[in-house]
């Protein structure tokens, strides 16, 4: 059986389906081609919607009109059950990296230079640092600064250190 044409006074075939209305996109109505190109051009699915009815629609588009949840809205402070303890030898692991790079952290500043600097220049530093505050070279210093070249010496170790071993992050 053939269709006709849904617009007024027309006799053509209706071949091309459209929706009948915004809220019923299932149910069609049928034209001819000259009819449903018209149809196109005027047709506008969120017309009528306001501006949170619009932003709705368009966010249930994009997860494909299904339920969708905020990401992040987990509680990550809260603790897994692990009764084999599998993951506290990974916290315990990360506690040391931790504590080897404030470490680090705190030698590059006693030396005064940039976690960036490449070994000669920590090297150079050192060099400067160890005549400046060697007990032999200044005896005027006082206890607490008698203490200073202990300091630099370690901090030096330390960077040397991690020159040798590419396993300590400082960043």
């Amino acid at each position: 059986m053939k269709k006709i044409c849904e617009f007024l006074n027309c006799k053509e075939e209706g071949i091309y389906p459209a929706p009948r209305s915004r809220k019923d996109i299932t149910n069609y109505k049928y034209y001819c081609i000259e009819h449903i190109r018209d149809f196109n051009k005027s047709w506008n699915f969120f017309e009528g919607l306001t501006e949170e009815q619009f932003e709705n629609e368009i966010r249930k588009s994009t997860t494909w009109d299904r339920p969708s949840w905020k990401f992040g809205t987990s509680n990550f402070n809260k603790k897994i059950n692990d009764p084999f303890n599998f993951f506290n030898d990974i916290e315990d692991k990360n506690l040391s990296k931790k504590k080897n790079n404030s470490k680090l952290l705190s030698s590059w500043k006693l030396l005064e230079l940039n976690p960036t600097a490449n070994i000669e220049e920590v090297k150079k530093q050192y060099k400067l640092l160890a005549k400046k505050w060697h007990p032999d070279k200044n005896l005027k210093l006082k206890d607490n600064e008698s203490d200073m070249f202990v300091k630099i010496t370690n901090a030096y170790k330390a960077i040397i250190k991690s020159f040798n071993s590419p396993s300590i992050d400082i960043n």
